[in-house]
C-alpha cells in the first residue's frame, strides 16, 4: 500500500452504532470478507473504501482509506473455527513421506 494520509477503521456494532478509530498504518490491502483479529476478538471486513488521487506521469496515491468491520457473532465464530480445524486423519492414511 502506498503512503496514506489517514486510515479510518469503522467498527459496525450490532445495535447499529459505529465506532471510528484513526490508524497510522495498515499492512497490506484488506479485502472484503477477510478475517482479522483486534485484540482477542475476531472481526470480518465488510467494506473497504479508498480515495485515490492522480499524480504526475500517471502515478496514483491513496489519500484516505476506510475499513468497515463487524465483530463475528457466536455462530459465525463457531463456523470459522470449524473451517480452520485440521482435518482428522483416517486410520488407513499414512503420514506424508518425501
Amino acid at each position: 500500500m502506498t503512503a496514506t494520509d489517514r486510515i479510518t477503521l469503522v467498527v459496525l456494532n450490532d445495535d447499529g452504532s459505529r465506532e471510528k478509530f484513526t490508524l497510522s498504518s495498515w499492512v497490506g490491502i484488506p479485502r472484503k470478507h477477510e478475517l482479522l483479529w483486534i485484540g482477542d476478538d475476531p472481526f470480518m471486513v465488510i467494506e473497504v473504501e479508498y480515495a485515490v488521487s492522480e499524480g504526475f506521469f500517471g502515478a496514483r496515491a491513496i489519500e484516505a482509506a476506510g475499513v468497515y468491520v463487524k465483530k463475528l457473532s457466536e455462530d459465525e465464530q463457531a463456523a470459522v473455527a470449524r473451517r480452520l480445524e485440521v482435518p482428522v486423519r483416517g486410520s488407513d492414511e499414512r503420514k506424508f513421506r518425501p
